[in-house]
């Protein structure tokens, strides 16, 4: 995907491995073939990526913060449940 989601204390990490027969570029690392990358987030925001993997040359990758306890993380497990 061209935009991928993250929620902070959830799934914090992005973790991209690179199946294809040619490296790939992702921001300032270049993942060989049959590598995988890992990169934590720490702060919520929206984030902008080169990313040769894509038409585009870009890849966004929203982080959203943890939903408070209570009625909003149920929401928020029930979005991602319905997804």
């Amino acid at each position: 995907p061209e935009t991928i989601t993250l929620t902070l204390g959830v799934n914090d990490v992005l973790l991209l491995r690179n199946l294809d027969d040619v490296p790939q570029v992702f921001g300032p690392a270049l993942i060989m073939p049959g590598q995988s990358f890992r990169l934590p987030f720490e702060v919520a925001s929206t984030y902008s990526f080169a990313c040769t993997a894509h038409a585009s040359g870009q890849l966004q990758v929203v982080v959203d913060p943890m939903p408070q306890p209570g009625w909003p993380a149920l929401r928020w497990r029930l979005r991602r449940w319905l997804r």
